[in-house]
């Protein structure tokens, strides 16, 4: 029997937690790269891929007052609670893969984080969020990132798991060169630009969940990222201008 691959972590996450007036790191920065751009300050849509419980979009409606926000997720559970606790923005439940769920080039600012390393291809993902986006626009893509020209493709299992046939996706790690290659062919070079992201702060293991990430000092200082899976963690910015 084939193993069953099925994403189910994010469900413990957020529906377990609440971290709306607790903005994560990653949330400050993207809005600053977005208020740079202008895009946003009279009107236009700014679209959250895998918005999940909508956490991200409670924080930029402080920022864009005139824009008119969007979250997608494919999970109706998230969806529901984002409904719930983010009232005044739109969430529908979608999936980045299929290029139906929004209108084409209908979004003036896209992003999406976490997202790319669930599935084991880049290139459909990328395909729709340079489609729904109108020209001119920007997108921003938040993960794993491998500076080297390798590509990785990881599943896992936890121990306690009852489903032995259970793998999790989600920590895939496709390589800048791989990416880059894609984004030129499509759009022509220089339309693309990575940035490494580093949190201002430490952050201590989960006891309870050695999935999720925490942080450590390397030889020369800078925090880095690692979790239980024995993986060196590299999350950068994925900024397109389509």
């Amino acid at each position: 029997m084939a193993p069953k691959v099925e994403r189910t972590h994010d469900l413990e996450i957020y529906l377990n937690e609440e971290r709306y007036r607790q903005p994560k790191e990653i949330f400050k920065v993207l809005v600053r790269r977005i208020q740079e751009t202008g895009l946003l300050e009279t009107g236009g849509t700014l679209c959250d891929v895998g918005c999940a419980t909508g956490e991200f979009l409670y924080y930029a409606r402080q920022h864009f007052p005139a824009a008119r926000l969007l979250g997608v997720d494919v999970m109706p559970q998230l969806i529901a609670r984002a409904r719930e606790m983010v009232p005044g923005v739109e969430f529908l439940v979608g999936s980045v893969r299929e290029r139906d769920t929004l209108p084409l080039h209908s979004v003036e600012v896209m992003v999406m984080q976490g997202v790319m390393s669930i599935f084991d291809d880049f290139e459909t993902t990328l395909d729709n969020l340079l489609a729904w986006t109108r020209p001119g626009g920007r997108i921003y893509v938040f993960g794993l990132v491998n500076p080297w020209p390798v590509d990785v493709w990881i599943k896992i299992r936890r121990s306690d798991d009852p489903d032995p046939e259970h793998r999790e996706p989600g920590w895939n790690i496709f390589s800048r060169a791989s990416i880059g290659r894609f984004l030129d062919e499509r759009l022509g070079a220089g339309r693309h630009r990575f940035t490494p992201f580093e949190m201002p702060f430490d952050l201590e293991p989960h006891p309870d969940d050695p999935v999720r990430s925490w942080t450590f000092r390397d030889a020369s200082g800078r925090r880095r990222f690692t979790n239980g899976l024995c993986l060196f963690l590299n999350l950068e910015i994925l900024e397109i201008w389509p």
